[in-house]
């Protein structure tokens, strides 16, 4: 779990859309401590005894803030702030006493300023948060635009999570692929894409620019500005997307739940019920996408996943063998807590010289941490790999 100490300054009407999911979204991602600091225009809309109840900390009125307070964050973020706001910061020792003199991590999250105004110059010493869809619009009270409260979230984990993938590219798969049988019906599996989102969610954290490869999640795609997502169907679409991604990957982990078997012919029509008690559909062979990247003659640093029923440490170390993995973690999908459509996972981590680790059950963020930590210790002789030109 993530850890710090955030000042959050709140400003205007916006608040009282945007402010309750922001802390609570704050307060799901880790144990940092939020300070919330509102100006008048914000006390009117959310009084400073809800924001205390919301952030779970005495909140306090922007006025009253002390230097005890600037001194205790780690990060700041100002979300939602009007551009009258930041205006005010421009002038006198505000803004450098807020930033630390460049010292202090600042977000912003304020979509539009006008390009040559006080407010926007101000914005060179700091992260700005913006959304082109990310507008509350408020009527007769004027209309704000803002980062959502999920960007800014994010980008709070971000500013608070030591950025040791930075420089990294990591190609990742996700959730299940579709094998379509005719235009009602389909071939697939039970994978909602949470394992895979929360490992691309991480590593984006960690610095890594992500290569989000998915088919159809049930689960959201995460959102983040250095995650590229790709949105694919099939098990051959997913495949084809890999293989153009790969060569800019200094890592790869393939997550997806990729179906083993396809029809061997789509039909066109609505396959019709017939009068026989049973039906037989012909399946052939899916590509086989680990398999393909493990045989490259330049492949990343190579993480497969298995999910098992049964004989979990011999099937898994047979495929790490077959597919030329670096590192494979497995997870048997009929124990209680890991399978799918549960926040929670238990893996076994297996490695190409034979050593293993086990993981215990732990939450899906969480998971993905201690994979990541796993991945950053087997290939820490190999970061200086460049891949910058491709």
């Amino acid at each position: 779990m993530l850890t710090g100490k955030l000042l959050l300054i709140i400003d205007g009407p916006a608040v009282l859309a945007h402010t309750p999911t922001l802390l609570s979204g704050l307060r799901s991602a880790g144990r940092f401590r939020v300070t919330v600091a509102a100006t008048p225009s914000a006390e009117m809309f959310l009084p400073l005894l809800a924001l205390s109840a919301l952030s779970g900390a005495p909140a306090k009125a922007y006025c009253e803030l002390t230097e005890d307070d600037l001194h205790q964050a780690d990060v700041v973020l100002l979300a939602p702030v009007s551009e009258h706001f930041l205006a005010g910061l421009a002038s006198g020792d505000a803004w450098t006493r807020l930033t630390d003199n460049g010292r202090r991590r600042v977000l912003v999250a304020v979509a539009r300023l006008e390009a040559e105004s006080d407010a926007a110059m101000l914005l060179d010493s700091a992260q700005l948060l913006s959304e082109d869809d990310a507008v509350l619009a408020l009527g007769a009270m004027g209309t704000v635009a803002a980062a959502s409260p999920e960007a800014c979230v994010e980008a709070v984990c971000t500013a608070l999570t030591p950025q040791d993938f930075a420089g990294q590219t990591v190609l990742l798969t996700a959730g299940p692929t579709i094998e379509d049988a005719d235009p009602a019906r389909f071939v697939s599996n039970r994978s909602t894409g949470r394992m895979g989102a929360a490992l691309a969610k991480v590593a984006a954290r960690r610095g890594a620019k992500v290569i989000f490869v998915h088919g159809p999640m049930s689960w959201p795609t995460p959102q983040a500005p250095t995650i590229r997502a790709i949105a694919v169907r099939s098990a051959e679409e997913m495949c084809n997307a890999v293989l153009a991604e790969v060569p800019k990957a200094t890592i790869a982990i393939l997550c997806a739940a990729v179906a083993d078997y396809m029809p061997v012919a789509y039909s066109h029509e609505k396959i019709k019920k017939g009068t026989d008690a049973t039906f037989a559909l012909l399946l052939k062979r899916t590509p086989d996408i680990l398999a393909t990247v493990g045989a490259l003659e330049k492949k990343p640093f190579l993480v497969g996943f298995a999910a098992e029923t049964q004989n979990l440490t011999d099937n898994a170390t047979a495929k790490l063998r077959k597919k030329n993995c670096d590192m494979l973690c497995a997870n048997d999908i009929t124990e209680p807590g890991c399978g799918f459509a549960v926040p929670t996972n238990r893996l076994t981590i297996l490695f190409a010289d034979g050593r293993r680790e086990d993981l215990p059950l732990l939450a899906k963020e969480e998971v993905a941490a201690r994979v990541l930590d796993i991945v950053k210790r087997e290939i820490s002789g190999q970061w200086t790999m460049d891949v910058s030109g491709l």
